[in-house]
């Protein structure tokens, strides 16, 4: 969950972002958000999130289960 710092217009709203999201920008049209009910230990860290370039997510496999072999 991040922090509404203020309302743009009548469908946008910046928000408080990390550090680590320095370089998305930080207003979002009202249909890309939806209000948060967890509580705060439940907040996944994004320290462990991997972005590329593009901001696009990147998926490291931890460990290979199976192989197949032709």
């Amino acid at each position: 969950p991040f922090k509404v710092l203020e309302r743009i217009g009548d469908v946008a709203y910046k928000l408080d972002l990390p550090e680590e999201l320095s370089r998305v920008h930080n207003t979002f049209h009202v249909s890309n958000l939806k209000k948060c009910h967890a509580d705060e230990p439940l907040v996944v860290p994004l320290d462990g999130l991997h972005f590329d370039d593009k901001l696009q997510f990147v998926e490291e496999p931890v460990e290979i289960l199976d192989r197949e072999v032709k």
